[in-house]
């Protein structure tokens, strides 16, 4: 217990060591112009000036210095799992990473990074002495596994490599170098049992990330059968609609793909018949601060943050989100009232009358729609079939991100307004061969 107790203070000691170089300058300090402090060499070279080549070697210094600190972060981590930490705390080691307030992807890299060093020799010293940066100690790893992959490796070819892909100078070189070895060892390999690459599963990968603007951005590389399922899946999905006045579809390929991906996901998350998480069924958070609470006011998504008001209303058409409403302090208020979704009766009946998606041109089946509010419900309209119409995904968000209307009629069906317009569109469901202006195309 001793030693675990020296363990901890001795980091503790050199962070406050630290923390005491870089503390801002006393009036003494600053007047005498001769303290040895980091702080006081930071100020009097932002004022005075030093030779560029002793401030360019500082920064190396410095993230040389984190580098070591970060390798030393991945040893304990490895350290901790190994001693079964996680397992006592209920918690993955990313987890409890995350709990002290390490970024997602920061944390699973760290833990990476220790079962690296466990095995690759290179990479443990490089770590150890602060040349090699987490990101390319990572690429280094994240290589030697994927050439095992597709070749296995034994321990001194894995070492061989390690050292190869540490000649490149950034971790997409270190990529690249990596996948070109595997193809390179594949296409000699004359094992009769090795798997080819368009074939192995263990190759595949899904990257999620977050741009500048909060879009979600993914890549993915996935064997031949994975793959092929995938384009079964989107090829019905992402088929042109053609426009209410039935000219051809605007969106891109690209674009049609992507709602196609959106219309599986959301099908996905309204079934029942799904794995759990946490011992609920996984649904998209949506966190809406109450008006005149303190902070920003901006509603946030669970996973990507915030987002505009046009999209709060998207999302609280959809039964596959779950909105709670917090206080200025991030209390829970309210977790959603249950009479704000449309029931399994209400839609019955919806589809009974719109026969689909009821944007004229469009005609989706029911199954790919969602049920709008005519009214919407934060503004005060009920949850009922003649506040109801049913939309697709990409008609539902062309609705709420524009100036097109909906409306009942006294035919007790939905009508559409164009943006600038004042003249009525039947729903498709209604359609005619006619050329009234009042006709859906």
């Amino acid at each position: 217990m001793e030693g675990e107790t020296m363990f901890a203070t001795t980091i503790r000691e050199f962070t406050d060591h630290v923390v005491d170089e870089l503390a801002p300058a006393t009036t003494a300090e600053a007047e005498s112009g001769d303290s040895p402090r980091l702080a006081c060499l930071l100020d009097r070279a932002s004022r005075v000036g030093f030779d560029d080549a002793d401030i360019l070697s500082a920064i190396v210094e410095v993230a040389r210095a984190q580098n070591i600190l970060a390798g030393a972060q991945a040893l304990l981590v490895r350290a901790a799992d190994r001693v079964g930490i996680p397992v006592r705390k209920r918690l993955s080691m990313p987890s409890l990473l995350m709990e002290i307030g390490v970024a997602p992807a920061v944390a699973h890299r760290t833990v990476r990074n220790g079962r690296h060093a466990e095995r690759l020799d290179s990479v443990a010293r490089g770590m150890r002495d602060g040349y090699l940066s987490p990101e390319m100690a990572d690429e280094v790893g994240r290589g030697v596994a994927t050439v095992d992959k597709r070749v296995p490796l034994d321990n001194p070819e894995k070492q061989v490599l390690a050292r190869k892909l540490l000649l490149n100078s950034t971790p997409g070189e270190v990529k690249a170098a990596a996948t070109a070895e595997g193809i390179r060892r594949a296409a000699e390999s004359d094992d009769p049992a090795a798997i080819p690459a368009s074939e192995n599963s263990e190759l595949n990968e899904m990257t999620l990330t977050s741009d500048d603007e909060g879009r979600t951005v993914s890549s993915i590389s996935l064997d031949a059968l994975t793959g092929e399922e995938l384009s079964a899946a989107l090829d019905p999905l992402m088929r042109p609609v053609p426009q209410p006045d039935g000219s051809r579809d605007p969106r891109s390929t690209a674009q049609r793909r992507a709602d196609a991906l959106g219309q599986i996901i959301r099908t996905y998350l309204a079934g029942s018949e799904r794995p759990t998480s946490g011992g609920v069924l996984p649904h998209v958070s949506l966190i809406v601060p109450t008006t005149g609470t303190p902070g920003d006011g901006v509603a946030r998504l669970g996973f990507t943050g915030p987002v505009g008001s046009a999209t709060v209303g998207l999302a609280l058409c959809s039964s596959a989100i779950s909105a709670v409403v917090v206080d200025g302090e991030g209390v829970p208020l309210d977790v959603g009232r249950e009479h704000r979704l449309m029931t399994p009766g209400i839609r019955k009946a919806l589809a009974a009358r719109d026969c689909g998606c009821a944007f004229p041109g469009c005609g989706r089946p029911v199954s790919w729609t969602d049920a709008h509010h005519i009214v919407p419900w934060s503004e005060g309209g009920d949850t009922s079939v003649r506040n109801g119409v049913l939309l697709c995904r990409m008609h539902h968000t062309l609705v709420h991100n524009s100036g097109w209307q909906v409306v009942l009629g006294d035919d007790g069906h939905p009508w559409f307004i164009e943006p600038g317009s004042s003249q009525p569109i039947r729903s498709h469901a209604r359609r005619t061969l006619t050329s009234h202006a009042d006709a859906a195309a």
